[in-house]
């Protein structure tokens, strides 16, 4: 266990970490195809593949913060 850090909070940092990394990946993909032409309905399914990932990403996010305000660690 890291200091200061229950196990709790510890998993839900993992889990964040995790959303920010696949978040990262899908925006990063997205970029890449679009740098050539590809038809709008791809485009499209990728917006939507990276909007997803961030979606995860903020409930990570405020799943940590709200353990660390209510458990104090």
């Amino acid at each position: 266990m890291y200091d200061g850090c229950c196990d709790e909070k510890l998993s839900l940092l993992f889990e964040f970490q995790n959303a920010t990394k696949l978040y990262s990946a899908r925006v990063s993909a997205m970029a890449e195809a679009t740098a050539g032409i590809i038809p709008s309905a791809e485009f499209a399914r990728l917006s939507d593949i990276a909007s997803q990932a961030h979606k995860n990403c903020l409930e990570a996010r405020t799943h940590l913060f709200k353990h660390v305000e209510e458990h104090g660690c």
